[in-house]
């Protein structure tokens, strides 16, 4: 009887220590992958040549090339939460585990529901520019997200200029929600999240349009 306690608590021990590393990995090292990730994208998307952008054509503003899955798409600044971010193109698992990621068109590399038949949107450009992180994982870049406040700036470095927003509202959604894939006449972008924190219960919107180029 007493060996087969001994057993059971050893076993207990075993799973509660499996526990803890699963918790630190979960909230630490998925960050130290990420850091990683960011740190060779900024090296990747500074190296990239300015794109030139005829002032006489602005509908033509953007990549000369769309970026593929998971490659540098623009330089997310928030200073008010102390966030700077390269937001890679597409919001897939593995593209968001690099970091915060901007919702594409239905085009090679990207299928539905994580695309939208629309055309994409990019900084600067009249339409909503949506970029999708993590709040609790993988270097939770949005985990202050609901900090922000109307007025406060978002600012997006591209290849091509850079673009500040003031955010004008946050709404909480249900997660399978797809009022934020919609085109929009105003030159806007749109952060979204998990809400809240630890749980995916909802998704955390926070909306801001552009004031300045």
């Amino acid at each position: 009887m007493v060996s087969a306690l001994r057993i059971f608590g050893k076993f207990l021990i075993s799973v509660g220590v499996g526990i803890v590393l699963f918790i630190v990995w979960t909230l630490w090292g998925t960050g130290l992958y990420t850091g990683q990730q960011q740190d060779a994208l900024a090296i990747e998307f500074d190296q990239q040549p300015v794109v030139e952008v005829p002032p006489d054509e602005p509908q033509r503003l953007g990549p000369a090339t769309l970026p593929g899955p998971g490659t540098p798409a623009f330089r997310l600044r928030i200073p008010e939460i102390d966030l700077q971010s390269i937001v890679v193109e597409g919001v897939g698992t593995e593209e968001l585990k690099k970091g915060p990621g901007h919702y594409p068109s239905c085009r090679s590399g990207f299928d539905r529901p994580l695309c939208t038949e629309f055309k994409e949107v990019w900084p600067g450009q009249e339409g909503r520019v949506i970029v999708s992180g993590h709040r609790t994982t993988y270097g939770a870049p949005f985990e202050d997200l609901d900090d922000l406040r109307n007025g406060d700036e978002i600012i997006t470095d591209t290849k091509w200029g850079t673009f500040t927003y003031e955010v004008t509202e946050k709404r909480i959604v249900q997660p399978d929600s797809l009022a934020i894939a919609v085109q929009s006449d105003a030159a806007e972008i749109v952060l979204t999240t998990c809400n809240p924190k630890y749980s995916a219960a909802q998704r955390l919107i926070v909306f801001a349009r552009m004031v300045t180029t």
